[in-house]
């Protein structure tokens, strides 16, 4: 079903986001493994990336925007209030872990041994949550919303609110497919 819809139909364009943070992630999870208290030098670089990673993970506020103010509402219009609820909750407890990683791996003056470990389990914890969630988006709120939202005019009105609240800062080619797309 989201396989076979246009580049540019919202959902195509949330699931080509999804693509782009789960490599993130892949990134993340790979510094992790890599950090060790024994190797500082080292360490500040992969503590940089992950802060660098982290303010682009953060970057997918609009994705989480788009999704709570057109799709998850458009569900809940048609009855569908569960799902969009668990998502909603499941992005404010992202968005702190998200934060929390950002700020972690600026202030790396303390207590070398302590600053890995806690940013290692925060990579940990914000990679697999943030996987489930990507999971049960594309793979049962995406489909469910393309099987109850069944009229073309209603995704072309959500893609143009969808424009309103703007893209994420690390998919510029996204902008570029919704131009040339029709729903």
């Amino acid at each position: 079903m989201i396989e076979n819809l246009q580049d540019g139909h919202m959902i195509d364009t949330m699931v080509k986001e999804h693509k782009h943070i789960l490599s993130m992630l892949d990134e993340l999870q790979n510094i992790a493994l890599q950090l060790s208290d024994d190797d500082q030098d080292n360490g500040i670089t992969l503590m940089h990336r992950a802060n660098e990673l982290a303010a682009k993970i953060i970057g997918a506020e609009p994705h989480h925007q788009r999704e709570e103010q057109v799709l998850f509402t458009a569900m809940e219009e048609l009855g569908i209030s569960g799902p969009p609820q668990v998502m909603r909750m499941e992005h404010e407890v992202m968005r702190e872990m998200k934060h929390d990683l950002k700020s972690e791996t600026e202030n790396i003056d303390v207590d070398w041994s302590v600053r890995v470990e806690k940013v290692s389990q925060l990579i940990s914890e914000l990679c697999n949550m943030l996987r489930q969630h990507i999971d049960k988006e594309n793979n049962i709120l995406y489909p469910m919303a393309l099987q109850s939202i069944t009229a073309d005019i209603q995704w072309e009105e959500m893609r143009i609110r969808c424009d309103e609240i703007g893209y994420c800062c690390f998919c510029p080619e996204t902008q570029k497919e919704l131009d040339g797309a029709s729903i």
